[in-house]
């Protein structure tokens, strides 16, 4: 297949792959799918055959991304969403135009798009347009419907609604732990290299604050990487690149499924918590509204979830 003088892979394989990418586990992204996960793994095969490389290491407990994996990750990502995009644009407009739910690249990926795929089963026929960025959203455009953001302060909207507060806690391979021993003092923490989210948010908390909080006043690690994207960190420590800070909420897809695991220092709790805002009012956005009480009541379950103990 080929696009002009570019060639192109199977186009049905670039969904199993995100997927795959993005949970890190043909299992999850089979369910996500609904496929099975012998068609998710024929697929992945076939993509890297016709690649002419591997994609994916493929362990006993959990699936982690190669080099080049990680890369045609993100460009298959940006391109599906493009297109996404694009037909959602051409296909909808006016009153009958989509839901938009505006996010971080990482919170879209991570803790948005399973739930809406669940959410689907309710209501299959609503358009959904998820706009993903990690710089300031055109929240004055109009375009956007509802906005799930991050922040320390509760928002202005008097509508808007805590969907639940965050926790973070250091989180690395099982791989780095069998090779390197148990990790469980600051020091074991501080001699690993610690994977950093390049990110100048003032409402971000990183290692600095967590340290400070387990008592360690000097944050003077040997060695750092530092990633700019969220999403792409969490692959690095599933990779074995180093330690993770995870956010609770973010992280839990990982964890269950084994390309994590938490380190045993407790949870910090952070400063702010995340919002579900509604920017048009539900009396004149009345299609969104189950959508957003749907979303409500996920953030309510993780809560109770975490409350519990589970």
């Amino acid at each position: 297949m080929r696009y002009g003088p570019h060639p192109l892979p199977p186009l049905k394989t670039l969904p199993a792959f995100e997927a795959s990418a993005r949970l890190l586990s043909f299992t999850r992204a089979a369910d996500e799918l609904a496929l099975t996960q012998g068609a998710i793994s024929r697929q992945i095969r076939n993509l890297e055959e016709r690649l002419g490389t591997a994609l994916f290491e493929r362990g006993e407990r959990a699936l982690k991304l190669t080099t080049a994996g990680q890369h045609y990750a993100e460009a298959v990502t940006d391109a599906l969403n493009n297109i996404a995009l694009a037909t959602e644009g051409l296909r909808e407009t006016g009153e009958e135009g989509p839901v938009t739910i505006g996010a971080t690249s990482a919170l879209a990926s991570l803790w948005l798009m399973p739930r809406l795929n669940r959410y689907r089963a309710h209501d299959p026929d609503l358009p959904i347009r998820v706009l993903a960025s990690d710089f300031d959203l055109p929240e004055t455009s109009g375009d956007i419907d509802l906005v799930i953001s991050y922040s320390r302060t509760p928002p202005p909207e008097a509508d808007a609604c805590k969907l639940f507060d965050e926790a973070i806690f250091p989180v690395c391979s099982p791989e780095l732990i069998e090779a390197h021993g148990e990790i469980k003092t600051l020091e074991d923490v501080l001699r690993h290299t610690l994977l950093i989210h390049d990110d100048d948010h003032p409402d971000w908390t990183g290692w600095a604050a967590w340290l400070r909080a387990m008592g360690e006043s000097n944050f003077k690690p040997k060695r750092t990487v530092r990633l700019n994207a969220y999403s792409m960190l969490l692959q690095a420590a599933a990779a074995s690149q180093g330690i993770a800070l995870g956010w609770q909420h973010l992280v839990d897809d990982l964890l269950a499924a084994g390309s994590l695991v938490k380190l045993d220092f407790g949870e910090f709790p952070t400063p702010g918590a995340f919002y579900l805002r509604p920017l048009k009012p539900t009396a004149s956005n009345a299609r969104a509204a189950p959508l957003l009480r749907w979303l409500i009541n996920s953030g309510a379950e993780l809560t109770d979830n975490v409350e519990e103990g589970k």
